[in-house]
């Protein structure tokens, strides 16, 4: 069995906006490239719930399969991208504090041994950088700061 390592990436934004406003952005998965500039495009299969999936197009890169593993309405959702070279999953949590909501989004990155020079030098540079802006166009869309 192959070695893997672990990357790990969190990004956090706190907004003014009513948890309901987030909410219908994330499970607008066909609109995604509107806060996210890494995405080209995304389509939805089925409802927003645990087990569906949806392909995302990533600027540059070929389609993606991703399953959703865990969606809570009006709190989280997780989904999971299997690579020939390893597992990207990608939390998205929301919490309120007081009348703003903290909106955190971690990636999780399991990567084949061999895999991992290139990945550390080409991906995950891009990954990281693109979380965090994710979470400043979605502030941006949804707050009313």
């Amino acid at each position: 069995m192959t070695e893997t390592q672990r990357f790990v990436a969190q990004a956090t934004v706190t907004v003014n906006a009513l948890v309901h406003d987030i909410w219908a952005v994330w499970v607008d998965v066909n609109a995604w490239k509107t806060w996210d500039d890494g995405i080209d495009s995304t389509q939805l299969h089925g409802n927003f719930k645990a087990g569906n999936s949806y392909t995302l197009t990533p600027q540059g890169g070929p389609p993606l399969k991703v399953t959703l593993t865990s969606v809570t309405q009006g709190e989280e959702f997780s989904d999971e991208t299997v690579l020939p070279f390893g597992t990207l999953v990608t939390h998205h949590r929301m919490e309120p504090l007081g009348s703003r909501i903290k909106v955190t989004h971690e990636l999780v990155a399991d990567i084949a041994g061999d895999s991992v020079p290139a990945f550390a030098r080409d991906v995950w540079p891009h990954l990281q950088s693109g979380l965090s802006q994710s979470l400043v166009n979605l502030a941006d869309l949804v707050g009313s700061d």
